[in-house]
């Protein structure tokens, strides 16, 4: 039985115990923000699920707090049990490079925060190997999380909780190569128990991440943006009439009383195939 079905079995599994998937439309867009979060959803869960959507109110609560504005976007793509899993994926993968892309042109200087949980976190995951962390959209994210991934690759420095070093499919060595650039920014969520990320055999520990982890992630991404460099400079104040008029009044003094002390005066001016990983 190849990867990509006993992944898409695995899913399938947990989502019957998951929350249905409902009919609530996604939100595409957002204002330009100090932090936009991409959040990218589960197998068989609606839009602003109430199993993740925790993570938004914390993440962005906090920055709120500080004096920062923050929204989210959702990357659309469907996400039905029964559906072909490997296009849901690529869906995914394509949707959210061209969401973030097209964010990012109107939204240069906000910082992006992205997170996926289960089969979101495989296209969040191949969402970031697509993209250069050195240009732009990515080097526009601060912050990237992973839960309970299928594509979680055992004893990485990002990998947190008990599942740190155990994976049940792992990526290819060209994808976590690619998917390692982002380390710095990057935190992958998984439970020893798990069935998709560590091949366990208790499907809750793949349900409560954001039960038991919301704070513990949000404080984090906060920290990461709050490190971030700015990503667009900061202007530069021109200064009055009446600074430049005792400006020019002072060097003209100083020219005529002692030439040498004259003070210099600066101006500033779908069409995206299946990932080799899925593929295997």
């Amino acid at each position: 039985m190849s990867s990509i079905i006993r992944n898409a079995l695995a899913l399938s599994a947990v989502a019957a115990v998951a929350v249905a998937q409902g009919t609530t439309a996604p939100k595409l867009d957002a204002p330009c923000a100090d932090a936009v979060i991409f959040m990218a959803r589960g197998n068989d869960a609606p839009y602003q699920d109430s199993r993740t959507f925790p993570f938004v109110d914390a993440t962005c609560g906090k920055l709120r707090a500080k004096g920062k504005t923050c929204d989210f976007i959702e990357v659309v793509f469907e996400t039905m049990m029964n559906g072909d899993f490997c296009d849901q994926i690529a869906e995914g993968v394509r949707n959210g490079q061209s969401q973030i892309t097209a964010f990012n042109q109107k939204c240069p200087c906000t910082h992006l925060i992205l997170n996926g949980f289960s089969q979101g976190a495989w296209i969040t995951g191949e969402i970031t190997t697509g993209l250069d962390n050195t240009s732009a959209p990515g080097n526009a994210i601060a912050a990237a999380l992973l839960w309970g991934d299928v594509m979680h690759e055992a004893n990485q420095p990002y990998n947190v909780l008990d599942g740190a070093g155990l994976q049940k499919s792992g990526r290819s060595a060209d994808s976590l190569a690619r998917l390692n650039r982002y380390a710095p920014v990057l935190r992958s969520y998984c439970a020893k128990g798990d069935p998709i990320c560590a091949n366990g055999n208790d499907v809750n520990q793949h349900l409560n991440y954001f039960e038991l982890h919301t704070e513990d992630a949000s404080t984090w991404a906060v920290g990461k943006l709050n490190d971030a460099a700015p990503l667009c400079a900061a202007p530069t104040p021109t200064p009055s009439a009446s600074s430049t008029v005792v400006a020019s009044s002072r060097c003209c003094f100083l020219q005529c009383r002692r030439s040498s002390l004259l003070p210099y005066f600066s101006g500033s001016p779908c069409s995206l195939p299946c990932p080799p990983a899925i593929r295997a």
